[in-house]
């Protein structure tokens, strides 16, 4: 059996430190590291490596996401991006996809979650399912956006069921969502900047059966139409 150089058995041995670190190197520590705390990413607790670690209470800004297995791929980092990819615990349902994190940038690739909406209004609960959704902000432009977005809103005179796709518009991250009442059209559009600032418009047909409920929770008469705007952030 032939002994190898000492050279070369001084790379093989630095090769496979260096893996071994890389295997072991703490998924915490990673986040810390990244852009993505900054941009609104943020757990009650991070364990495990970045190969499989564990994010327990995680979130983005004000949007609840839960208990979620988290893995950082080393390839993106070569190219000075932390691309994290998420799914839920093992026999549980939750969010899945992938936040790429970069200087001065952000994107979410084929993200799949029911998440709940901000309450725009007292009273009003909203449910927004996201399927294969994707966006990206550069310098805090929205640069490009997929993806099927649906929004079931509850509201004590009335609900409703909204669907549409992602797209960008003016530099914002717009959710064009439209549906039908009994009463006529309905549609819910959000404008999300890439500072998580947020405006929405929210239109129903009027009807005298459910008209006093609406202008009681704010909705102003535009029209045929009854209309509620607003902003907030996420």
């Amino acid at each position: 059996m032939t002994a190898l150089p000492t050279r070369r058995l001084a790379l093989v041995f630095a090769a496979a430190f260096a893996l071994c670190l890389l295997l072991l190197f703490p998924l915490a520590l990673a986040l810390s590291l990244s852009p993505l705390p900054a941009q609104g990413f943020h757990a009650r607790a991070v364990s495990g490596s970045i190969w499989a670690g564990r994010a327990e209470g995680a979130g983005f800004g004000g949007v609840p996401l839960g208990d979620l297995r988290v893995s950082l791929s080393p390839f993106a980092l070569a190219t000075g991006k932390a691309r994290f990819r998420f799914a839920p615990e093992t026999g549980t349902a939750g969010p899945a996809g992938a936040l790429i994190a970069a200087r001065g940038a952000f994107a979410a690739e084929g993200v799949t979650a029911v998440v709940p909406m901000p309450p725009f209004v007292p009273g009003l609960g909203a449910t927004l399912s996201l399927q294969d959704f994707g966006v990206s902000f550069a310098g805090n432009a929205c640069r490009a956006a997929s993806g099927a977005v649906t929004a079931d809103v509850r509201m004590e005179t009335a609900n409703l069921s909204l669907a549409g796709t992602a797209t960008c518009a003016d530099g914002l991250l717009l959710l064009p969502l439209t549906g039908r009442t009994p009463a006529g059209d309905a549609s819910l559009f959000v404008h999300i900047a890439g500072n998580a600032g947020y405006t929405y418009e929210i239109r129903v047909a009027s009807a005298p059966e459910t008209d006093a409920g609406f202008l009681a929770a704010g909705f102003v008469r535009e029209g045929g139409n009854l209309v509620l705007r607003g902003e907030g952030r996420l």
